[in-house]
C-alpha cells in the first residue's frame, strides 16, 4: 500500500509542476510579447521625437521644455517596460519556489542586453539571440 501512495504522491507532484509551467509559460510568453510591443513602442516614439526635433531646430526654436510630453511618453513606456520584466522575474521566483528550483541568478552584468524577442540576457555586442535566433544589437 505505501508503494502506491508514494506513486500516487510522485504523480500529484509531476501534476502540479506541469500546471505551474504550463502557467508560467502562457504568462512569461503575454509578458515577453508585450515587453516587444513597447520596445516597438519606444522606437517609434523616440524616431518621432528626433524628427520633431530636428525639424524644430531647424526652424530655429529647439528647446527642452516644447519636448516634455515627448520625455514622459518615453519615460512612462521605459517604466512599463521594467515593470514587466519584474512580472517576469517574480514568475520564475514563485516557480523556483513551488517547483523547489535552484539558487537565484546573478543580476545581469553591466552593458547586458536583452532579446526583443524572448527577453533573454545577453552579452553587449551580441548580434543574434543565442536562445531564439532573433536578430539584436
Amino acid at each position: 500500500m505505501a508503494m502506491f501512495d508514494s506513486l500516487k504522491d510522485t504523480l500529484n507532484k509531476s501534476v502540479a509542476a506541469v500546471s505551474v509551467k504550463s502557467e508560467n509559460l502562457v504568462e512569461s510568453s503575454r509578458i515577453k510579447s508585450a515587453i516587444s510591443n513597447a520596445q516597438k513602442k519606444m522606437e517609434g516614439e523616440l524616431s518621432a521625437l528626433g524628427s520633431k526635433f530636428y525639424r524644430s531646430w531647424q526652424g530655429g526654436q529647439a528647446s527642452v521644455e516644447a519636448f516634455a510630453d515627448d520625455f514622459a511618453r518615453i519615460q512612462g513606456i521605459e517604466k512599463e517596460i521594467e515593470t514587466l520584466k519584474g512580472r517576469l522575474d517574480q514568475l520564475k521566483a514563485e516557480e523556483d519556489k513551488i517547483l523547489g528550483g535552484g539558487q537565484k541568478p546573478a543580476a545581469p552584468a553591466a552593458g547586458t542586453i536583452f532579446c526583443t524577442n524572448c527577453g533573454k540576457a545577453l552579452p553587449a555586442g551580441s548580434h543574434f539571440c543565442d536562445e531564439c535566433g532573433t536578430p539584436v544589437g
